[in-house]
């Protein structure tokens, strides 16, 4: 029976992951800042589509589900970024600049020095605009019932009524008079 559970949570973990990976990839306008303060200049009105399907990114990449049977409770991990993205930031405070000169070296192919003025650029940014939130975590979260079909509740089902059925077995003691049936 608790096997039986144990599988259903952790299809449900997969599940969740699966929606949170699929809502990080849809279309969010290119940064129109939090409260849309910046009007789209230069390329940035030409980006359009979302993340393609097996583009690398560190977030995508990064999300996991799984379902911890001794704590009763499907557990993600991201990376820690996740908030940023999910809520946004408001405009008046400074990103760090060590992860953005990593993030400028590693995707744009940057050289340390011009990471660097490009980090300091991108915070200055930051700190005037700030950051539209997505809402992809919510919106995870409101389309995951959608996708659990009947197969999940049909799983689920049968475990109750397996684990009844032993509790039933197990509480009432062996007589061979009483003949119970669980139908």
């Amino acid at each position: 029976m608790e096997e039986e559970l144990a599988g259903a949570f952790e299809l449900y973990a997969e599940l969740f992951a699966e929606k949170l990976k699929l809502a990080l990839r849809q279309n969010y306008p290119y940064a129109p800042g939090f409260d849309n303060a910046r009007a789209p200049i230069g390329q940035a009105n030409k980006v359009s589509g979302g993340i393609p399907e097996g583009y690398n990114t560190n977030l995508v990449d990064s999300v996991e589900a799984t379902y911890n049977v001794g704590a009763q409770q499907v557990e993600v991990f991201m990376n820690d970024y996740w908030q940023y993205v999910n809520d946004g930031r408001r405009p008046g405070t400074y990103a760090p600049i060590r992860p953005l000169m990593k993030w400028a070296m590693t995707r744009l192919g940057l050289q340390e020095g011009e990471a660097k003025s490009a980090a300091f650029g991108i915070s200055r940014n930051l700190f005037k605009f700030g950051i539209k939130p997505t809402y992809f975590f919510d919106i995870a979260i409101e389309q995951l019932p959608k996708q659990i079909d009947e197969e999940l509740y049909e799983q689920l089902g049968l475990s109750i009524d397996n684990f009844l059925n032993q509790l039933i077995q197990n509480a009432i003691p062996a007589n061979p008079n009483i003949n119970i049936q669980v139908v």
